[in-house]
């Protein structure tokens, strides 16, 4: 193990963190050094309070969270996802499984809505209030809308462990009940399909792992699981399992804030609600942010907190920027993409291009661009570019946030399924409470300024709110020429 220096403290809200010794929440804002503390505690653990590296556990959310944590670590803790340690569980069990396809829900969604019977497709034209024929409604965007609302639906419905019993049908339409009469039938073609194979999905293994936390003589003193508010019910189990079986002190890191991912199953209640899922839980809140000005904090947390289940946050920055926020409204999207790209280059080379969907990166580009692989080059020089979900965790001195429009797939996405997710998932959420923190997250990777990009005489909802927002708080707006 390579030797470890002092630790490399920057203010009292991380030291506390370091040296608390108790159950803990720890609340990180944007920028607020999180993976930073979270080194340190680790470090702290190892050197001052002598604690095995072997006998500390980190948990991330994607592979790539637990890459760059393993190798800024580099003590032999183990670090994993939460299915790479449902996996080491299983193994540890001697369980035999394979892991069936990542592909074959969305396999079988397409296929269910491109074989639907004709009363089917009667069913989803009504709910989505689709006006033309079901030949059109496949090749539309309202289509891809639908097939993601089912996907999430069946994700909520595996990851918090729902039984047909939590269904309130009084509360359900006709059609809504027609709607999920057609869910559940994917989803009995998925589990047959998985079972005839004799095949797990991530979600199963994290289930089977919660039962055999006990046979797999695991020795962790140390629970450390970051970006939390990105938590499901049965990931949560398996947390406690571990803890109970293990008697380790758990410390939990994350933003509600951020929280972006309940299409795959996640449940901000989870991060809100801590305390009463572990005893003696502390909480901490890390306020300085050293990645945003304080005028963008402002904006930002103002317009993030007109959800009603956020937690209040006093983040504070000894960064100023006089106009974080540039709107960029155009007649050409190309061409105002290019402009901003001109003046942009000018000045820094660290830019970071965000969108709210993949594709949408192929109507603001022309033969004057080459795009692969997520790097746009432009005048010979690479430009990242990014879904917002992809770029958590990423910073650039300036973003370029395309698409703000009006649209189904504009952003905020306006797919109105969702109210039917939030009638058997009730989180209690406002209308594009997600989407409000998906856009809250793409403002907050800018060190310096976000260019916001739009159709001049389409101009989303988050548009028009954050410039009253910004006109409130630094009395103009500044609009790109």
């Amino acid at each position: 193990m390579q030797e470890i220096t002092k630790l490399d403290m920057i203010d009292k809200f991380q030291e506390n963190v370091v040296k608390c010794d108790s159950n803990l929440l720890v609340i990180a804002g944007a920028g607020s050094g999180k993976t930073f503390t979270m080194l340190n505690k680790i470090k702290y653990l190892i050197t001052t309070k002598n604690i095995l590296p072997e006998e500390i556990l980190v948990i991330s959310f994607t592979n790539a969270s637990v890459n760059d944590i393993t190798l800024k670590l580099n003590y032999g803790v183990d670090c994993f996802t939460f299915h790479k340690l449902a996996i080491k569980i299983l193994n540890a069990s001697h369980i035999n499984y394979q892991i069936t396809n990542a592909n074959l829900l969305n396999f079988i969604i397409n296929e269910c809505i491109y074989t639907c019977t004709i009363e089917e497709q009667k069913h989803i034209l009504k709910f989505l209030k689709y006006p033309e024929k079901f030949s059109n409604f496949i090749k539309s965007p309202e289509c891809n809308a639908f097939k993601k609302f089912v996907a999430t639906f069946i994700n909520l419905w595996k990851t918090n462990d729902y039984k047909f019993e939590n269904i309130p049908l009084k509360k359900l339409k006709t059609n809504e009940k027609n709607i999920l009469l057609f869910i559940f039938k994917i989803y009995s073609i998925y589990i047959e399909e998985k079972n005839s194979q004799n095949k797990l999905d991530f979600d199963d293994l994290i289930k089977l792992a919660s039962l055999k936390v006990k046979e797999s003589s695991l020795k962790y003193k140390y629970l450390i699981i970051d970006e939390f508010q990105d938590t499901s019910l049965i990931r949560l189990n398996l947390l406690k399992q571990i803890f109970n079986y293990t008697h380790s002190q758990i410390i939990v890191v994350g933003d509600d804030y951020q929280s972006i991912y309940r299409f795959s199953g996640c449940d901000l209640n989870i991060f809100l609600n801590f305390a009463n899922y572990f005893p003696n839980v502390k909480n901490i809140t890390l306020q300085n942010v050293y990645r945003n000005s304080q005028e963008l904090i402002d904006i930002a947390t103002t317009f993030i907190t007109k959800n009603p289940r956020q937690i209040s946050k006093n983040l504070k920055s000894q960064k100023h920027s006089l106009n974080p926020i540039i709107f960029a409204p155009y007649n050409n999207k190309i061409n105002c993409f290019k402009n901003i790209l001109n003046t942009v280059l000018n000045t820094t080379k660290d830019v970071m291009v965000l969108s709210r969907n993949n594709r949408d990166i192929y109507d603001y580009i022309d033969n004057d661009f080459e795009y692969q692989d997520n790097i746009l080059i432009y005048q010979d020089t690479k430009i990242k570019f990014y879904t917002v979900h992809k770029s958590k965790g990423l910073e650039a001195e300036a973003v370029i946030i395309l698409n703000c429009n009006d649209d189904i797939l504009g952003f905020p996405n306006k797919i109105e399924s969702n109210k039917l997710i939030n009638k058997i998932f009730p989180f209690s959420e406002i209308k594009f409470a997600e989407e409000r923190r998906l856009f809250y997250v793409a403002l907050t990777r800018a060190k310096n300024k976000v260019y916001l990009l739009y159709d001049k005489y389409n101009p989303s909802c988050f548009i028009k709110e954050l410039k009253k927002i910004v006109k409130s708080k630094l009395n103009s707006l500044v609009y790109f020429k």
